[in-house]
């Protein structure tokens, strides 16, 4: 920790007549080579400011036009830069058409006609009839948000065909329709 702080005090020792003020400046020039033995010797700093050679006076300070520069040559400048495929920009796009969709069936819904569909899907009584009321509903829904944005046709068509395999029964024997039961002892009660 000694040696930091030695080595500071040093430093600021050095540099001391740099920030000190003169009483009288010193008006002789400097000396233009130094004489004797201090020849091979060169000076770091030097003892005062004024020794501080000018600038030339051939050259300017400010130039008065500018000077062209050079540009790189390739491809690269002549092509702008394109949008990389990668699996952020799907996943980006994704996410829009998610918005989109999500959207148009917002404005979908509030038609009178589709909230009309959605009550009777639960005011009915039996499955079978909830299914094909649900299967009508589910149309009429992907039909108005096809008008409310035809660019989503596909994505509307692939959401409305999920919607009707949900209503499907695979995995048990489908129910017939109440009108086509057949009349048996127990129906008759």
């Amino acid at each position: 920790m000694k040696r930091p702080t030695t080595l500071f005090a040093a430093a600021l020792l050095a540099t001391l007549p740099l920030f000190a003020q003169d009483q009288a400046p010193d008006t002789s020039p400097p000396p233009l080579a130094p004489a004797g033995k201090d020849v091979d010797r060169l000076e770091l700093m030097p003892g005062k400011p004024a020794q501080l050679l000018p600038p030339p006076i051939d050259l300017p300070l400010i130039p008065e036009m500018l000077v062209p520069q050079e540009r790189p040559r390739g491809r690269s400048v002549e092509i702008p830069i394109r949008k990389r495929d990668s699996a952020t920009a799907d996943a980006e796009d994704q996410v829009k058409i998610r918005i989109r969709l999500r959207e148009a069936k917002t404005k979908a819904q509030r038609d009178p006609a589709i909230q009309a569909e959605w009550e009777r899907s639960n005011a009915v009584k039996t499955d079978y009839e909830k299914r094909d009321v649900l299967k009508g509903y589910y149309k009429l829904l992907a039909a108005r948000m096809t008008k409310a944005d035809p660019t989503l046709k596909g994505a509307i068509n692939i959401q409305l065909q999920e919607s009707l395999g949900r209503l499907e029964q695979t995995r048990i024997a489908p129910t017939q329709p109440p009108a086509s039961v057949a009349v048996g002892p127990r129906a008759r009660r």
